[in-house]
């Protein structure tokens, strides 16, 4: 058809592929494909994870010098075609440093065979495509027909789409949980406006898990540049993976469980650091909170009320004119008493910092000056110092791929520390910036993708460290703040990143909407992000833009309880969306659940303990734990906070009753305690005062007395709620504010719950760790049957009920 609805008809470039295999080299971890023209690396680094490398460019093959295994690693081009190599920033464990995996090969005709202890790896001789197995001969990752190619600008993958396969992760995705048949791309961008239609969002992590009834795998696709999965969008049953970068890189990453592959994955770039515990609390923010007298009447009326709350955040009116690192003489004219006074409440105050710096010469503004004078700032590729405009209208913006820029970046937040300031806020960082002043409207721009960026010796171009740039600014910020903090663990929020920004900060979804849609849509968003390894994530309760109504923010703050991070935030625009003013009827729910979140910081302290040491997320979907039960790989409104509690959240108006789905098992109303048997369908009572929760049988829960914040004072007692069944579980106690855990001065605990005839045993295993915890009562409570409590003194305990 030569027009449809006006639009010219256009020809697609075609598609070079990758020719048949010559020959092959092998080394302890690495075969090498000479395929002509092109070649293919595939590096075998854990029995369950492999790297496939299609270059272009024929590379040397890799050698063997006196014994010593050299790692191929193609040929990376300056002027944009990969001069920073990206395993620097998102791969913590290189090649090289992965022990030496077992494999067999076995070579025929038609085909290369590799097999390790978990997976067989099998590369066509004809067509050089790659098709995975496992033990049982069932195909994962398989190529298709068209395996890998390139064109002027891109290259790319072609994946087989399995009957019954599923996919999630992709990072901050907005829409349902499943993203079979969808267009993810991989581009950091104000998402301002967002909807269940958005493709680019605030984050990029190019990393996904594929799951069938029986199996599993994920894929890291290791590009910087522009990237795109086409999950059987564009072509039923084929799964595209394209990068506008010079080569073909992913990591293949055997399951068969979710969790396994989140080990792995989190191994590959990281895990996240265990945070304060102030952090786990509940936050409150607003843009903006834009005076002291405001903070300070803000500070009272929580601790008036009794609704715990541990942080307070300061948006952009805090600064002088917007400059960052300042604070404003009128309104906030004396912050370190301020903030000296907060703490003494039992606040902590969080600071917004944004990357652009207010260009002005001659004005005594010493970010700037001393930005110009040490040529920190990006530039243009014809050198000329490149701005743009927002908060404080024309601005320059820190290169911080720069080792020396991140550095003199993370020092100035010293000047915030030195007064008291917990953490630390990073915002507009995909980056966000404006051709002309925000009151004068105009487009949205980006430093110009020649712009090049990095050490001097290292360039590469904006187009390949775009997607990077929010993920340095919070490096720079963390590892600053870890010098700058005496020695006490900081809080650090971001709004961009990339693959591995869980090693630096937390991470929120960006201004969302005072809609139903937008609560609804808050699960499935967090979930999939910790699905790509980022277990520390929150969406604003009660949403961004626009009004909630009382129903709303009410339901919004049930929810909230269950996000990792806890926090209520809303635009200037807005009404007010603190808890106490939609009425008393809200206001009592919101102190009941926040109420509920802080009993509930032992359990939760554990799970951010087990994201921080296995990659494990904190908010999982049912699929998580119910891998082979296909009623849950779309069931995106229910959510499990660990192991144990699961809720089933009401998201839409008037509504008091809801369908929830039991899977196998036994499973306990939280609120009645009535008992099911599943896999079930129920239909579940919820007024407005009741989130549906139930826990797994044999589950064990530690609960805290409630606190007004987290340190407010030691606890003496401690309740173990342990459900009638078969289960066990660790409780992680540490400090909870200092790095002392790193050395090994922490403690667990752990609880073992089974039957014994009639009887229901509880076992408590000897304490473990250096961490001394006084003396406190414990309460046991097996729900429904009854409870025994002792002094714990950390030894051995073997409890009977029934």
């Amino acid at each position: 058809m030569p027009q449809y609805f006006g639009n010219l008809q256009t020809t697609e470039q075609p598609w070079s592929t990758i020719g048949s295999v010559e020959s092959i080299n092998k080394t302890d971890r690495n075969l090498h494909f000479n395929c002509g023209e092109t070649s293919l690396n595939i590096s075998i680094l854990a029995p369950n994870l492999i790297r496939v490398r299609m270059s272009p460019q024929p590379p040397q093959p890799p050698l063997s010098k006196g014994g010593q295994e050299i790692i191929y690693q193609p040929p990376l081009t300056k002027g944009g075609q990969g001069g920073v190599e990206s395993r620097s920033h998102s791969i913590t464990v290189p090649d090289e440093e992965w022990e030496i995996t077992p494999f067999e090969v076995r070579e025929t005709d038609e085909k290369i065979e590799i097999e390790t202890a978990q997976i067989t790896i099998s590369v066509k001789r004809d067509r050089t495509s790659i098709e995975c197995f496992d033990k049982s001969g069932k195909p994962f990752a398989s190529d298709c027909d068209r395996s890998m190619g390139w064109r002027t600008g891109a290259t790319a993958g072609w994946k087989r789409i399995e009957a019954d396969e599923h996919f999630y992760g992709f990072g901050e995705r907005t829409g349902f949980l499943d993203k079979l048949s969808e267009v993810k791309t991989n581009w950091t961008t104000d998402s301002l406006d967002y909807n269940s239609q958005t493709d680019e969002m605030y984050q990029a992590i190019p990393f996904y898990i594929a799951l069938n009834p029986d199996r599993a795998y994920g894929i890291f696709f290791n590009t910087t540049f522009w990237s795109q999965f086409d999950i059987g969008a564009e072509q039923p049953g084929v799964l595209r993976m394209e990068t506008r970068g010079p080569e073909l890189d992913y990591y293949i990453i055997y399951g068969p469980e979710p969790a396994q592959i989140l080990a792995t994955y989190t191994q590959l770039t990281g895990r996240m650091p265990l945070p304060p515990k102030w952090a786990l609390g509940y936050h409150q923010c607003r843009w903006s909170y834009e005076s002291e007298d405001i903070v300070r009447e803000l500070a009272k009326e929580f601790r008036d009320r009794a609704i715990p709350c541990d942080v307070i955040h300061l948006d952009i009116d805090y600064m002088n004119g917007y400059r960052v690192f300042t604070w404003s003489p009128k309104r906030f004219p004396d912050p370190a008493k301020l903030i000296a006074d907060l703490k003494a409440a039992g606040f902590k105050v969080v600071t917004i910092v944004d990357p652009g710096v207010k260009y002005e010469p001659e004005a005594d503004y010493e970010v700037f000056d001393e930005g110009v004078e040490n040529d920190y700032f990006v530039r243009t590729a014809e050198g000329k110092l490149f701005h743009g405009y927002v908060w404080p209208d024309k601005a320059v913006f820190p290169d911080f791929l720069r080792p020396e820029v991140r550095e003199w970046w993370g020092e100035l937040h010293k000047t915030l520390t030195d007064i008291g300031i917990a953490g630390i806020w990073n915002d507009m960082n995909e980056p966000a910036i404006a051709e002309r002043p925000f009151g004068d409207g105009g487009e949205h721009i980006s430093f110009p993708l020649d712009a090049p960026q990095g050490p001097e010796s290292d360039r590469a171009t904006h187009a390949e460290t775009h997607n990077l740039y929010g993920l340095m600014m919070a490096k720079a910020c963390a590892e600053g703040l870890q010098k700058v903090r005496s020695g006490d663990r900081s809080f650090v929020l971001t709004r961009s990143g990339f693959a591995g920004v869980q090693r630096y900060s937390s991470v929120w979804m960006g201004d969302n909407q005072s809609q139903w849609e937008h609560l609804e849509m808050s699960l499935p968003m967090l979930c999939n992000m910790g699905l790509s390894g980022v277990a520390f994530v929150g969406c604003d309760i009660g949403g961004f833009a626009g009004n909630a109504t009382a129903e709303l923010f009410a339901r919004w703050m049930q929810v909230g309880m269950l996000y990792p991070l806890m926090r209520g935030h809303s635009a200037m625009s807005t009404a007010q969306h603190e808890p106490w003013v939609f009425g008393d009827r809200t206001e009592k729910i919101c102190r009941e659940y926040i109420n509920l979140r802080y009993q509930l910081l032992p359990y939760i302290y554990t799970l951010f303990w087990e994201a921080a040491t296995t990659g494990t997320p904190i908010l999982r979907p049912l699929l998580y734990h119910f891998p082979r039960d296909r009623a849950t790989y779309h069931l995106y409104d229910q959510v499990l906070l660990g192991p144990s509690l699961m809720a089933a959240p009401v998201y839409r108006p008037g509504v008091e009753h809801r369908a929830v789905y039991l899977p196998e098992g036994t499973w306990f109303d939280w609120w009645t305690g009535e008992c099911y048997q599943g896999p079930m369908h129920i239909l579940a009572y919820a007024p407005l005062e009741r989130m549906p929760l139930y826990v797994r049988g044999g589950g064990i829960i530690a609960i805290a007395p409630v606190r007004q914040f987290v340190s407010e004072e030691p606890v003496e007692s401690l309740k173990m709620l342990i459900w009638p069944g078969s289960g066990e579980w660790t409780l992680y106690e540490d400090d909870g504010h200092s790095f002392e855990h790193e050395k090994g001065v922490w403690a667990t605990t752990n609880y073992k719950v089974y039957l014994e005839g009639e009887k229901i045993i509880v076992e408590i295993a000897a304490r473990e760790g250096q961490f001394l915890i006084s003396e406190r009562e414990v309460i046991v409570e097996v729900v429904g049957v009854g409870e025994q409590q002792f002094r714990d003194d950390g030894a051995v305990r073997r409890l009977t009920f029934g």
